[in-house]
Protein backbone atom coordinates (compact mmCIF):
# COMPACT_ATOMS: atom_id res chain seq x y z
CA UNK A 1 0.00 0.00 0.00
CA UNK A 2 1.47 3.51 -1.21
CA UNK A 3 2.07 5.97 2.20
CA UNK A 4 0.10 8.52 0.72
CA UNK A 5 -3.32 6.06 0.43
CA UNK A 6 -5.97 7.10 1.71
CA UNK A 7 -8.77 4.81 0.76
CA UNK A 8 -10.44 1.57 2.57
CA UNK A 9 -8.58 -1.87 3.15
CA UNK A 10 -9.71 -5.19 2.08
CA UNK A 11 -9.43 -8.76 3.63
CA UNK A 12 -9.28 -11.08 1.18
CA UNK A 13 -10.22 -14.46 3.15
CA UNK A 14 -10.52 -17.74 1.88
CA UNK A 15 -11.68 -21.02 3.42
CA UNK A 16 -9.35 -24.27 2.80
CA UNK A 17 -11.47 -27.00 4.64
CA UNK A 18 -14.91 -28.57 3.58
CA UNK A 19 -16.38 -27.20 6.35
CA UNK A 20 -18.63 -23.58 5.68
CA UNK A 21 -18.22 -21.27 8.42
CA UNK A 22 -19.24 -17.60 8.64
CA UNK A 23 -18.08 -14.33 9.02
CA UNK A 24 -19.83 -12.14 11.09
CA UNK A 25 -20.06 -7.97 10.65
CA UNK A 26 -17.42 -6.28 12.94
CA UNK A 27 -15.64 -9.40 13.68
CA UNK A 28 -12.06 -9.40 14.12
CA UNK A 29 -10.55 -11.60 11.41
CA UNK A 30 -7.13 -9.44 10.57
CA UNK A 31 -4.07 -7.57 12.03
CA UNK A 32 -2.61 -4.85 10.43
CA UNK A 33 0.68 -3.67 11.12
CA UNK A 34 2.60 -0.31 10.54
CA UNK A 35 5.61 0.45 8.75
CA UNK A 36 7.48 3.64 8.02
CA UNK A 37 8.36 4.12 4.53
CA UNK A 38 12.33 5.06 4.75
CA UNK A 39 12.86 7.26 2.11
CA UNK A 40 16.86 7.77 1.42
CA UNK A 41 19.18 9.81 -0.40
CA UNK A 42 22.21 8.65 -2.44
CA UNK A 43 25.52 10.80 -3.58
CA UNK A 44 27.21 9.72 -6.55
CA UNK A 45 31.00 9.48 -6.06
CA UNK A 46 33.62 8.74 -8.51
CA UNK A 47 35.66 6.40 -6.29
CA UNK A 48 36.19 5.32 -2.53
CA UNK A 49 38.70 6.75 -0.35
CA UNK A 50 41.02 3.67 0.63
CA UNK A 51 39.65 2.24 4.08
CA UNK A 52 40.98 -0.88 5.75
CA UNK A 53 36.51 -1.81 6.11
CA UNK A 54 35.65 -4.91 4.26
CA UNK A 55 39.38 -6.25 3.46
CA UNK A 56 38.06 -9.60 5.17
CA UNK A 57 35.42 -10.27 3.10
CA UNK A 58 31.71 -11.49 3.50
CA UNK A 59 30.85 -11.94 7.45
CA UNK A 60 34.40 -11.90 8.17
CA UNK A 61 35.02 -10.74 11.97
CA UNK A 62 38.85 -10.63 12.05
CA UNK A 63 38.64 -13.61 15.09
CA UNK A 64 40.20 -16.25 13.64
Amino acid sequence: IDSDYQGQVFVSCWNRSQTPFEIVVGERIAQMVFVPVVQVGFEQVEEFSSSERGTGGFGHTGRH
